[in-house]
C-alpha cells in the first residue's frame, strides 16, 4: 500500500439475514436452509447483475445468480462463530469482539430479579399469565423472551408508543438489561396496538420461549423504533473503536447504528434500504479516510415476515444501487459485503437460520481470489483493521495477504 493511513477507506456492508447455505451444526427447524437459493427459486430469476459480477453466484447453486468465470472481487463464505443465529452478536463477532463473556437464558431463569429491580426503581409488576414468565409492566409493557430468535439469545421488552414513549420503553429495557447476563435486551416499540393485542399475539415455543410474535402482531412498519442493548463484547478492541484510536472518521448507518458501540461515531439509524446506500455514498463522498459500516435491515425485515417477495425486491434495489458505490472507490479502498446470519423466508418459520454468509471483498487494490470459508465473521474485521493499519483486534485473523495485489 502506497497511500498515507489518512487515505484510508473502508466499506463494510451487511445484507441483514442473507445467508448462502446451511452450517453443518444448524439446529433441525434450519434444514435445508438457504436463503439465496430460496428467495431466488420463489422470486426468480433474481438477476442480480452487480452481485454477481462481484462473485455472488460463486458462493451457492443459484439460478437467477449465475456463477461468475471471472468475478471481480474476492469471494467465500464465513461461519458463524457465536451461537445460534443472532443479529447483535454477529455484529460484535465481525466487528472483532470477544464472544467470551456471553450466558444463555430465558426470562423464567432470571425471573425473581428482573421483577425485584424494576420494582426497586419504581415500576408495577404482575404476570401476564400466573405461573408464566412473561411480566406486564406499569401496565403497558411486556417483557418475555425473543422467540424470534434461537433460545436463550435475547429478551424483549414490548410496548405500543400509543401508551408510553420510546424513551420510557428504553429505560424500562435498560434495567432489565443490569439485571440479567443474556447477549441483548431489545426494546420494540410501534403504534395500532395495545397491552391486549399484545397479549393476544403471546406464544410458547416447545424449546421453552414465551414471548410475543412481533411480526404478526405489525410492528415492522413505519412506526417501528427498536433499540438493541448488549452485554460488553470488549468493544475497545473491535474495528470502530480501534478506527476511531488512530484518528479515522467512523460512521456507522442502518442497524449498525443500534448494534454497534463506538464512542465518537457518526450514526445513523435508519431503515429504508434506499437511503442506506444514499447515506454511504455521502459518507464516502465527504471522508477523506476511515470506516463505514452500514446494515440492510429491510432483508431481515422480510425474512421475518417470510414474505419473499420483499426479500427479493430489497436485494434488486441493493444490487440497482451497488455500482454508485463501486465507481467511488479509489486506490487504497475496501469494500467487504457479508451478512451476519440467514432469515430464509421460505423455510418454514420466522426465526434466524444458522447458515454461511458471504465474504465478499472489493477494490482497486483487491486481486480476485476465492477466500474458501471463513472460520468466523471476524476474519473480514480483522481484514478491514489492517487495511487500516490499526491495532489487532479481539478475534479474527486477516485475509489481506490472500487477496491485496498492490
Amino acid at each position: 500500500m502506497n497511500e498515507s493511513m489518512g487515505d484510508r477507506r473502508v466499506v463494510i456492508l451487511v445484507l441483514d439475514g442473507l445467508g448462502v447455505g446451511v452450517m453443518p451444526d444448524h439446529p433441525p427447524e434450519d434444514a435445508g436452509a438457504n436463503t439465496l437459493r430460496h428467495v431466488d427459486q420463489a422470486e426468480g430469476p433474481l438477476k442480480l447483475p452487480n452481485l454477481a459480477a462481484l462473485g455472488f453466484g460463486n458462493l451457492t447453486d443459484v439460478d437467477g445468480v449465475p456463477p461468475e468465470p471471472s468475478p471481480s472481487a474476492a469471494y467465500g463464505r464465513c461461519a458463524l462463530r457465536h451461537p445460534g443465529a443472532d443479529t447483535y452478536m454477529g455484529h460484535q463477532e465481525l466487528m472483532g469482539g470477544g464472544l467470551d463473556n456471553v450466558r444463555l437464558l430465558l426470562l423464567a431463569d432470571v425471573l425473581d430479579e428482573v421483577v425485584a429491580a424494576l420494582t426497586q426503581a419504581g415500576h408495577r409488576c404482575e404476570p401476564l399469565t400466573p405461573g408464566l414468565s412473561p411480566l406486564v409492566v406499569d401496565g403497558c409493557v411486556l417483557v418475555a423472551d425473543n422467540i424470534e430468535a434461537r433460545p436463550r439469545l435475547n429478551i424483549n421488552v414490548t410496548a405500543s408508543q400509543d401508551d408510553i414513549s420510546f424513551d420510557d420503553l428504553t429505560r424500562i429495557g435498560e434495567i432489565v438489561r443490569a439485571t440479567v447476563p443474556v447477549p441483548r435486551v431489545i426494546v420494540v416499540g410501534g403504534r395500532g396496538f395495545d397491552i391486549d393485542a399484545i397479549r393476544a399475539h403471546v406464544k410458547e415455543r416447545a424449546s421453552g420461549q414465551i414471548g410475543v410474535d412481533t411480526p404478526a402482531l405489525g410492528v415492522y412498519d413505519e412506526h417501528y423504533q427498536v433499540r438493541h442493548l448488549g452485554v460488553d463484547f470488549a468493544v475497545d478492541q473491535q474495528l470502530p473503536s480501534r478506527a476511531r484510536q488512530a484518528g479515522y472518521d467512523v460512521v456507522l448507518l442502518g442497524k449498525a447504528a443500534d448494534v454497534v458501540r463506538c464512542e465518537g461515531a457518526v450514526a445513523e439509524n435508519i431503515v429504508r434500504t434506499e437511503d442506506v446506500l444514499a447515506r454511504v455514498v455521502g459518507h464516502l463522498d465527504a471522508m477523506a479516510g476511515g470506516l463505514i459500516v452500514a446494515n440492510v435491515q429491510e432483508t431481515d425485515l422480510a425474512g421475518h415476515e417470510q414474505d419473499v417477495e420483499r426479500y427479493a425486491r430489497t436485494l434488486r434495489t441493493v444490487d440497482e444501487l451497488l455500482p454508485d458505490l463501486l465507481d467511488r472507490l479509489r486506490p487504497g479502498d475496501a469494500l467487504f459485503i457479508t451478512g451476519d446470519h440467514g432469515n430464509d423466508p421460505a423455510v418454514g418459520h420466522s426465526q434466524h437460520t444458522r447458515e454461511y454468509t458471504p465474504a465478499i471483498a472489493y477494490g482497486p487494490g483487491v486481486s480476485p481470489v476465492p477466500l474458501g470459508v471463513r472460520a468466523t465473521l471476524a476474519d473480514i474485521g480483522a481484514t478491514a483493521g489492517e487495511i487500516l493499519g490499526v491495532p489487532a483486534l479481539r478475534s479474527g485473523t486477516s485475509f489481506l495477504k490472500e487477496i491485496w495485489c498492490s
